[in-house]
């Protein structure tokens, strides 16, 4: 840099050189590396969580269905009982 002139090729803060950049670490160390792999797992964990919370509330939903199913064929016997039994009564 001369007297008061500042020179154009000069770096921002934080901005990295070419020869530092030739010479930067881009591979993960160990400990990074199995960070990584464990916010991975994570993250595949709570996928699979939320296929199984989804899977849990059809097989339930599926279950509601049945028991309403049930108690609407149960209700039909009944009332067809109660007709029945209303219509002997009658010809006593």
């Amino acid at each position: 840099m001369t007297a008061g002139i500042p020179r154009t090729t000069q770096l921002a803060k934080g901005q990295l050189t070419n020869a530092q950049l030739r010479t930067t670490n881009t591979h993960f160390s160990g400990e990074l590396a199995m960070y990584l792999l464990n916010e991975a797992l994570a993250l595949e964990r709570m996928t699979d969580r939320r296929q199984r919370a989804v899977q849990e509330e059809r097989l339930r939903q599926v279950a509601v269905a049945r028991r309403v199913a049930a108690a609407r064929r149960l209700q039909r016997r009944a009332e067809s009982a109660s007709r029945r039994a209303r219509a002997l009564l009658a010809l006593v």
